[in-house]
């Protein structure tokens, strides 16, 4: 198979009605239940602002995953977990390299037509390939997680690509020109932050520690930052923002699993924490715990995460509360297709949990997971 070198180039273009600024960010949901051909396609974007909505058709995404939303582009993976980055505004797509060019990733077989095709798996970095079921593979052995160093579009020359892909949480990332997924070995990783600098903060999965991937001319390196952790019961979903003053938050979310009579499985947000990044005049680091956002708010859950300053909190947004969306890929979508999405928003004021979404219907929340998309000025003019 060939690869061809990575860049951001624009791949396609149709015409879509640009969604107004003053209504961002929106909540993009799936707006028309289990169907799946390209002109059925209806995608809801509700405004978190206002409650507005605003449905758009776009074949595009038929059939694709949301792995993610940031610079107001959407990342994408299609049934074989292949990456792409789309923006809903103007058309463009740009296509990432396979997933077969991660180095423990390799195709097995494909029909004589190339219409399927089964991956195989080399775990851990062993000398063995792992044969998986389809099944088993989309429901661990796929990208989980993509963010961009910068926007996506033909201006950003340093252009960097990070990935989360699963089965354990490995990093892959991708600069200009390469046509391949490079790969961190030592690790397995819960989200990941760019910084200004360029380089990429990594949070472990288990360990909750820090790490610092920098990137050079000649390869890259990984830096491990020394950070007492708090003593807490593991919290299954954990994610690295970017405060207004340029600091690093590490929110961590715990959620109460329970098991349906009918098999079925419920998922919902049980404990919230909110820790910053301190660094004392002896250069100790340190997690410290936090009760406000400085009248900001915070959009969490399948994407590079995003927080408003308190300027530009408005309308029916909450100061000082965090909204969560739904990212519990690994009981999705077998046994959790017709249930309601765990969307919801944690007032850190309060202590409160409360659920979210006017549109918590089984046929706007269920497949595939909502995501939060911002819309700038930039992108609409």
């Amino acid at each position: 198979m060939l690869h061809k070198p990575f860049s951001p180039t624009e791949m396609s273009f149709m015409d879509f009605e640009p969604l107004p600024v003053s209504d961002s960010p929106f909540l993009l949901l799936k707006g028309n239940g289990n169907k799946i051909e390209p002109d059925d396609c209806i995608f809801t974007f509700m405004s978190i602002p206002t409650g507005s909505l605003f449905r758009r058709k776009i074949p595009v995404l038929c059939n694709k995953l949301f792995i993610g939303s940031q610079y107001g582009w959407i990342f994408l993976k299609d049934q074989l977990s292949e990456p792409s980055i789309f923006n809903p505004l103007t058309g463009q797509e740009i296509l990432l390299p396979s997933i077969t060019t991660i180095p423990n990733i390799q195709i097995s077989y494909a029909n004589a037509d190339s219409s399927h095709m089964r991956y195989v798996y080399r775990r851990c970095y062993t000398s063995t390939f792992i044969e998986y079921t389809d099944e088993d593979f989309h429901g661990g052995i796929h990208f989980e997680m993509i963010v961009a160093s910068c926007p996506p579009a033909s201006s950003c020359s340093n252009l960097t690509i990070a990935a989360i892909f699963g089965c354990p949480e490995s990093l892959a990332f991708l600069r200009p020109g390469e046509g391949r997924w490079n790969i961190v070995e030592d690790g397995s990783y819960t989200d990941l932050m760019f910084c200004n600098d360029g380089s990429l903060l990594a949070l472990e999965y288990l360990s909750g520690a820090l790490h610092i991937i920098r990137f050079g001319d000649e390869g890259f390196w990984v830096e491990k930052l020394s950070i007492s952790m708090p003593k807490m019961v593991v919290f299954p979903n954990q994610y690295l923002v970017e405060d207004a003053e340029g600091g690093i938050l590490h929110i961590r979310r715990d959620n109460d699993v329970t098991e349906q009579a009918d098999g079925s499985t419920t998922v919902v947000t049980c404990e919230v924490l909110v820790l910053r990044l301190v660094v004392s005049d002896n250069s100790e680091k340190r997690w410290q715990r936090i009760e406000d956002l400085d009248g900001g708010a915070m959009f969490l859950g399948t994407n590079a995460s995003l927080l408003l300053q308190a300027k530009d909190v408005k309308g029916a947004i909450q100061p000082d509360c965090i909204y969560f969306s739904d990212d519990w890929w690994d009981l999705t979508p077998r046994c959790r297709r017709d249930e309601p999405r765990d969307i919801c928003v944690y007032s850190m004021k309060k202590g409160t949990i409360e659920p979210y979404c006017p549109l918590l219907l089984s046929s706007y929340s269920t497949w595939p997971l909502p995501i939060w998309f911002q819309v700038s000025n930039t992108l609409t003019n």
